[in-house]
């Protein structure tokens, strides 16, 4: 009895142990490709479109939808042209879906754009083909005559033109103009 029970124990462990090497074999599971510390650009035609900075990236080529993960945050800036800095944007974690060009980005996101208005969320998503960004979550926008504070939003990718869905506790900037000024 005291044998069948050890043996039972002994094989209920191994198959313990099996499933385990076979979790961390799958491919699926395991990136593909892996950089430290990388400082990374995009072009088309000699432009610089895109430009990023970060401390790890995980591909995942083998995955049933193949990313791209940027596990310990991102710095990425995007340009008109090779000089002309269209916005930038940093956050804790992104992910970059590249079969449906959609970006996920999450964890203290702050993305201001040309016109230096500061848009702040905890995840935002932008869709590349529809040339777009989106979020239902809470969002906060700095400019130079207020703060917006909302839940959702949307915008063009270079967040020039947005929308927040949701206004709540804004607070808008009135120049106190005095007489003869």
């Amino acid at each position: 009895m005291v044998a069948c029970t050890l043996l039972a124990t002994i094989a209920f462990s191994c198959k313990s142990d099996i499933e385990k090497v076979q979790e961390l074999s799958d491919a699926q599971n395991v990136p593909s490709l892996r950089v430290e510390n990388l400082n990374g650009r995009v072009t088309e035609m000699g432009d610089v479109k895109m430009r990023f900075i970060t401390p790890r990236l995980l591909q995942y080529n083998f995955a049933t939808e193949k990313h791209t993960d940027f596990p310990q945050g991102i710095e990425l800036y995007r340009y008109k042209d090779s000089v002309t800095l269209e916005s930038s944007l940093l956050a804790d974690e992104a992910i970059n879906y590249e079969a449906k060009s959609l970006w996920e980005v999450t964890g203290n996101v702050k993305l201001r754009n040309a016109k230096g208005e500061l848009l702040e969320t905890e995840k935002l998503f932008w869709d590349q083909k529809a040339k777009r960004i989106y979020t239902d979550a809470w969002v906060k926008i700095t400019n130079k005559d207020a703060v917006i504070n909302g839940e959702g939003l949307e915008s063009d990718e270079a967040f020039d033109s947005y929308e927040v869905k949701r206004i709540s506790n804004s607070v808008i900037y009135v120049e106190d103009k005095k007489d003869g000024q």
